[in-house]
């Protein structure tokens, strides 16, 4: 008889052990798919608020604990790799310059940054006037706003391209094609971004529908 209740325990316990696998298995897996919901609805939304492909792809998701460790509580976490940048378009910030007095803007005739960790990028002011010189550009004040809006123009060097991509391209010295005055900056006193990414709205919608995950990746381990 003790032999026999011994066999009974042990068959219960080998099915009570498999049963919490099955369980912990449903759960992880119930957390993957809510993060990579998460981080679909997240780069989905970035996207067609028009921020930019790269700015999408930074978002990403982590489960934990790692694979191969069984928990009845697993957890995710949904990030993105520029929160800065998620920041200030989710709350709609002011952006003021930290070092100097004005925020210097560059057009689309900025010539393309060189640097590596900038590349397609435009550059910067400080760029400009380390590669072409600190008197490569003149400056001028806007006349519907002097105090707060100034024009940065390279006068000599530059030619404005013609078509689709714009930009403007180097002119040589003597060349038979003249430079012309053009607009590379717009300084400014601050920058108001509008509102274009809703962050909570997501959030609020994972918070929802991890409950019906979680019950429908239970009856696929348990069935």
């Amino acid at each position: 008889m003790t032999d026999l209740r011994l066999a009974l325990v042990g068959d219960l316990q080998k099915h009570l052990d498999a049963e919490e696998k099955e369980i912990s298995t449903g759960l992880r897996l119930a957390t993957e798919d809510v993060a990579v919901l998460g981080k679909t609805r997240f780069r989905q939304q970035t996207t067609a608020a028009g921020l930019g492909r790269k700015l999408a792809k930074a978002w990403r998701h982590n489960v934990y604990p790692r694979h191969g460790v069984q928990t009845l509580e697993p957890a995710a976490l949904v990030f993105t790799k520029a929160p800065e940048i998620v920041r200030a378009f989710d709350e709609g910030q002011t952006i003021r310059p930290r070092k100097a007095s004005f925020l210097a803007i560059p057009t689309d005739f900025a010539p393309k940054s060189r640097r590596r960790l900038s590349r397609g990028r435009r550059m910067g002011i400080d760029e400009f006037r380390e590669a072409f010189g600190k008197d490569a550009l003149s400056f001028v004040a806007s006349p519907e706003a002097p105090g707060s809006v100034v024009f940065a123009f390279a006068n000599q060097g530059f030619r404005r391209s013609r078509g689709k991509r714009g930009g403007s391209r180097r002119v040589k010295a003597g060349g038979k094609q003249k430079s012309e005055r053009v607009l590379m900056f717009v300084l400014v006193k601050q920058v108001r971004l509008s509102k274009r990414l809703d962050v909570s709205s997501i959030e609020t919608v994972l918070r929802r529908r991890y409950p019906d995950l979680i019950t429908r990746r239970l009856i696929e381990r348990l069935s």
